[in-house]
């Protein structure tokens, strides 16, 4: 029921933003969605899983090539323009297509080779954990950095390509977040899940138990890879154009401050962080061209907005560490103030019954 007039509600909120807003706020509210199905695929790859990956803007950055690379016109991918191109792919022509089918095609087809390279990767690196599997996956975004950068017949290098058709709508970018949600939300009551949950809290103890502990984080891996690959696509087609230095280390980090922010373990987390980190350094930025508070009158400070965020930010780590969600999600029980077991408390929740020490429980047999 709740989630229902969730969706009632995000509906009657863009049939307002398109009828009111204008283009600029409308690109902001895509790209708030944008970043939202990113940071709920960090949230299952590193969240439920406890494994800190670093590398996820990689995936985005090969989404956004993939994408791209199918629906550019064909006389853009000529052999002149990108040689390295196989010529299949040079003369794949989607311009004759419905705008959104072409936009699902490039959204699916860029989920799956992300995907693709994240078996491939995460085969060696999910066997890694702490500051390790941190480091690894942080090489794998330079190697892909790397690629876009000197592969100049594929890319285009540096300059990045361009003319790529502007397919990307509010109302496609937020049912992908729709699916993010379920999706993330499904895999988490999993049996899937619940062994992700599991070796997160105590990586023996899920050994112990029988939980395979590659094949649960490569799911994890996979499943994040494959939504952040399609939220490339899905910028690709909102910008109009890509380049290397949109999938850099200043993107790595705003990304893994938005999970952060919302709590990592958190799937609303994931999505209330993104659109702080999205929408706050746009409002602040006002704030650097001075303002005015009662007698206080402050002058134009360059860089003021990024300061606030991230006195913000270190407040919030300060007073709730584990983020503004920590691991709940957002409905009535995080409305609620009683604690989720607030109706079993009280009642014998050990595992075995307490035994009283006293003279009674000695058997009759071993008194004097």
């Amino acid at each position: 029921m709740l989630g229902a007039a969730g969706l009632v509600l995000l509906a009657l909120f863009l049939a307002y933003a398109d009828a009111s807003f204008t283009s600029y706020r409308l690109q902001l509210v895509s790209l708030v969605a944008i970043n939202a199905v990113v940071a709920i695929a960090l949230t299952v790859t590193s969240g439920y899983t406890g494994v800190f990956s670093l590398g996820q803007i990689g995936f985005f950055g090969i989404g956004a090539y993939v994408g791209a690379l199918l629906t550019i016109a064909p006389k853009w991918k000529a052999p002149r323009v990108l040689p390295g191109l196989p010529e299949w792919l040079a003369g794949f022509d989607t311009t004759s297509w419905p705008p959104q089918l072409a936009l699902l095609l490039a959204c699916l087809a860029a989920g799956v080779v992300a995907a693709a390279v994240a078996v491939v990767v995460g085969l060696p690196l999910m066997r890694l954990s702490g500051h390790y599997v941190a480091v690894a996956t942080l090489g794998f975004l330079i190697i892909v950095n790397a690629v876009l950068i000197n592969w100049a017949s594929v890319t285009r290098g540096a300059r990045g390509l361009n003319q790529i058709p502007s397919h990307t709508t509010t109302w496609v970018a937020f049912a992908w977040v729709i699916v993010a949600i379920y999706a993330a939300l499904r895999l988490r009551s999993s049996p899937y899940g619940r062994a992700m949950l599991a070796q997160r809290e105590n990586l023996l103890a899920a050994r112990g138990i029988g939980i395979s502990i590659l094949p649960t984080r490569l799911l994890a891996f996979v499943f994040g890879a494959f939504f952040t690959g399609a939220a490339g696509a899905l910028l690709a087609h909102q910008i109009g154009a890509v380049a290397p230095t949109l999938f850099s280390f200043t993107t790595t980090f705003t990304v893994v401050i938005m999970v952060v922010l919302g709590g990592l373990g958190s799937v609303s987390g994931a999505v209330v962080g993104a659109a702080i980190m999205t929408l706050a350094p746009e409002f602040l930025r006002e704030v650097e061209g001075g303002f005015t508070i009662g007698a206080i009158q402050v002058g134009a400070h360059h860089g003021l907005a990024q300061i606030i965020l991230a006195v913000g930010f270190i407040l919030v780590m300060i007073f709730r560490p584990t983020g503004l969600f920590g691991d709940r999600e957002l409905g009535v029980a995080f409305l609620s103030r009683r604690p989720p077991n607030f109706d079993a408390q009280g009642a014998d929740e050990s595992l075995t019954p307490i035994v009283d020490a006293g003279v009674d429980a000695v058997p009759e047999d071993t008194r004097n």
